[in-house]
C-alpha cells in the first residue's frame, strides 16, 4: 500500500521544496508520541535518507518514512486544505480507530 498524496497535497510540497531551494528534495511523514489520543502525526523535509527508510512516490513528490512509522500509516493519503482560517496538510489514515476532540492526535 504505502503512503500517498492528492495531487492539491503535491502542489503545496513542491512549493514548500522549491522555496527551500531543494526541490529534487523528498518530505518525510511520519509518527510521534504526542497529544491526548496517544500519537500524532509529523511531516518534515527528508535531507537524508536512511536505509531502513522506505520512499513512496505521489505525483512528482519523494515521500520518505520510517518503518515504524509505516506500521501505523500505511494506507494513509496526505491531502491539503485550505480554508479562510486555517491551511495545513490533512493526513487520511484507514487505520485510525479514535480521534481526540481537537482532531491533532490518534489511537490505532
Amino acid at each position: 500500500m504505502g503512503i500517498d498524496m492528492t495531487e492539491r497535497a503535491a502542489d503545496r510540497a513542491r512549493q514548500m521544496l522549491a522555496k527551500r531551494g531543494t526541490p529534487e528534495a523528498a518530505i518525510r511523514v511520519g509518527i510521534a508520541t504526542s497529544g491526548c489520543s496517544g500519537l500524532s502525526y509529523k511531516l518534515e523535509y527528508a535531507d537524508v535518507v536512511e536505509e531502513a527508510d522506505q520512499v513512496f512516490e505521489s505525483h512528482g513528490v519523494r515521500i520518505v518514512v520510517d518503518g515504524k512509522s509505516l506500521l501505523v500509516m500505511d494506507g494513509t493519503q496526505v491531502d491539503f486544505a485550505s480554508t479562510a482560517f486555517k491551511s495545513g496538510f490533512k493526513f487520511v489514515n484507514p487505520q485510525v480507530k479514535e480521534q481526540c476532540g481537537c482532531g491533532e492526535s490518534f489511537k490505532v
